[in-house]
């Protein structure tokens, strides 16, 4: 960055961080990319089902994209701090472009295995972005930058819900004169796809135009081999307080993210007596207060400071799931999906911005690794759990009757209490700063 550019970036603030151009072009690279993955998810699911009509393909699908966080992330963020970043973002884009296109026209077998693929892909990619993000924009504006890479993905999804009718649409009505018009229509997921391999090489293109980044370290360290790489990565992580109580919170907040994936519909449905609108009404909500946790975010942290922030967030996620699980007011879900949704991202947010200050350069890829590792282990875990949970459960008398998914609702938002709690205890003395109890 350019002197002029650090010192409107310390700043912190929207503008400061547009007139930053290596982060803009990431930004608009990654919305773009965002959206058409977005395409592609509802396209994987869709052309899983019609190739099967079964739901258990569906879910398989859904699955193998949790999977890979076990053995992929790790050797993601390694690659991420020994290579140039840069080509490393976009030999991810090429490759899941080459790998995307080609998914309408095979088997089930295969669509299982180009869901697995593409999503070790991505997470060779998201090290390696998330270790570049601190080198592009000042240490003030980390928690609205990451906000804002937060937001160009989750952001689209109401356009690529549209968008993905429209090109299936299309698909099927293509004109006879147009060239492969049959092959087209036998294959309607197919432009989806295309769209998708679209914006990963707009992507590429994109970065392209970034300056070549390899972490740096001391100029005597010499790279050992793969396993010595990855087990230091998650050395340094354990030994320090802060990684381990940001490790916490983020896994109960991800985890909470889970319950609502998992529930939300039976909930909506069995519990309030709603329908699909009123649930697409609670999921744009929980996305309206995403949108309004990036705004405050930085207001938050200057009055309060990110310790403090950060807990509370994971503790408020806690908490309105217990409000969630024993006041069944369908208006009172639509007002709580609001707090959920900007407690939600203002956790994810600071987390990110505190694991990329703490650590240093060489190492910032395998860090980011884990984290993106935990998002998706708590995704998943709270899904499949509570999800169980909500299924398995007719009804059970707590002092009141609560249903499965009541049920499911009050322990995941208990287990996240806890988990703030214990992650209150070891971030304030990490940071010194004055850490909350967990509410309750």
């Amino acid at each position: 960055m350019s002197r002029e550019t650090e010192r409107e970036g310390s700043q912190g603030g929207l503008r400061a961080l547009w007139g930053s151009g290596g982060f803009r072009r990431l930004l608009v690279a990654q919305g773009v990319s965002g959206l058409g993955d977005w395409v592609a998810t509802l396209a994987f699911i869709a052309l899983a089902f019609d190739l099967t009509r079964s739901q258990a393909a569906v879910a398989v699908v859904l699955v193998l994209r949790l999977v890979p966080p076990i053995f992929a992330a790790p050797i993601g963020g390694l690659v991420a701090d020994r290579f140039d970043r840069r080509a490393v973002l976009i030999a991810c884009d090429l490759s899941r472009a080459g790998l995307i296109v080609v998914a309408p026209f095979v088997s089930i077998g295969w669509i299982y295995t180009i869901a697995f693929v593409h999503e070790s892909i991505t997470l060779f990619f998201l090290p390696a972005r998330d270790a570049m993000v601190p080198t592009l924009v000042s240490r003030e504006g980390l928690p609205l930058a990451n906000g804002l890479v937060l937001a160009s993905s989750m952001g689209s999804i109401p356009v690529a819900a549209a968008l993905f009718g429209g090109l299936r649409l299309l698909a099927e009505r293509i004109p006879d004169w147009a060239p492969a018009a049959a092959t087209i229509r036998a294959h309607p997921t197919a432009f989806a796809f295309f769209f998708d391999a679209l914006t990963f090489t707009f992507s590429a293109a994109m970065i392209a135009g970034l300056p070549a980044r390899v972490a740096r370290g001391p100029a005597e360290e010499r790279p050992g081999g793969v396993f010595e790489g990855v087990t230091e990565g998650f050395r340094r992580g354990w030994r320090s307080p802060l990684l381990r109580s940001l490790a916490i919170g983020l896994s109960v907040s991800m985890f909470g993210g889970g319950v609502l994936f998992a529930i939300g519909i039976a909930y909506v449905r069995q519990t309030l007596g709603g329908g699909d609108a009123e649930f697409g009404w609670l999921a744009a909500l929980w996305g309206a207060g995403m949108g309004l946790g990036i705004g405050v975010v930085r207001t938050l942290i200057r009055e309060r400071g990110e310790a403090y922030v950060f807990v509370s967030a994971v503790a408020v996620c806690g908490g309105i799931l217990v409000v969630m699980a024993f006041l069944t007011w369908l208006w009172l879900a639509f007002a709580v999906a609001v707090a959920f949704g900007a407690a939600f991202s203002v956790a994810i947010m600071v987390a990110l911005s505190m694991a990329q200050r703490e650590v240093e350069d060489r190492i910032r890829g395998r860090i980011m690794a884990a984290v993106q590792m935990l998002f998706r282990v708590g995704l998943g875990a709270g899904a499949l759990g509570m999800g169980a949970i909500a299924t398995s459960i007719d009804r059970i008398r707590l002092g009141v009757t609560l249903d499965g998914n009541q049920l499911g609702l009050l322990i995941g938002g208990a287990l996240i209490l806890v988990g703030a709690a214990a992650s209150a205890g070891m971030l304030g003395v990490a940071t010194g700063e004055r850490a909350p109890s967990a509410p309750g």
